[in-house]
């Protein structure tokens, strides 16, 4: 464990002059084969972080790794938060409206109705959209409408609800969920949708 850990400590420290005579000496010298195991699986993790770094898949300074990128996941309780603070902006104004929180693949986590039956897979969709788009779903609906005799009606084909009234959650640049509301006026939607969304930008 000693020799190990003082392996480690050379790699972390750049040590390499030490590491590669460690390295030499350690198959002559007699460990028992627990020991020796424990070398082989050291030294396997520090052949590959050479590589990685050689090869500038991962730097030796920071441990960064283009061949990944870093999430933050909406867990269930973040999504309570959320729609908390949604219902209690609904309710606030009198406002009957189902709400959609869904995670960044645009998969619900939780939906509660309080309006008329078709708006639950409303509030879902501009959920989704929203999620999977990373734009609130106001921004694409203007894509749609006539304004000044052009809109993109081709939008129109795809498999998404292009309605006022879902906002993403976008933390540090990374999307990592919506909120999706119907059941009144898109504006008043949408205020409900942003609502939940900054309970928790609040505490980020």
């Amino acid at each position: 464990d000693k020799i190990r850990d003082m392996v480690i400590i050379s790699l972390s420290s750049s040590h390499f002059k030490a590491l590669v005579l460690l390295i030499l000496i350690a198959p002559s010298l007699p460990f028992s084969s627990t020991t020796r195991t424990g070398f082989d699986s050291v030294f396997q993790n520090i052949s590959y972080k050479l590589r990685m770094a050689e090869s500038g898949g991962e730097s030796s300074g920071s441990g960064s790794n283009t061949a990944f990128k870093p999430s933050i996941v909406l867990t269930a309780a973040g999504s309570d938060l959320a729609m908390a603070a949604a219902e209690a902006e609904a309710m606030k104004h009198g406002w009957e409206v189902t709400i959609c929180v869904c995670d960044a693949g645009g998969v619900p986590i939780q939906v509660k109705r309080n309006s008329f039956p078709a708006s639950y897979d409303i509030a879902v969709g501009k959920a989704k959209t929203a999620a999977q788009f990373g734009k609130e779903t106001g921004v694409l609906e203007k894509a749609v409408n006539v304004a000044e005799g052009t809109s993109r009606t081709s939008l129109l084909s795809s498999p998404f609800i292009l309605m006022r009234g879902g906002v993403p959650f976008i933390i540090d640049g990374v999307i990592c969920g919506a909120i999706g509301v119907s059941g009144v006026q898109a504006a008043q939607d949408e205020q409900v949708a942003k609502a939940g969304v900054a309970a928790l930008a609040d505490i980020v």
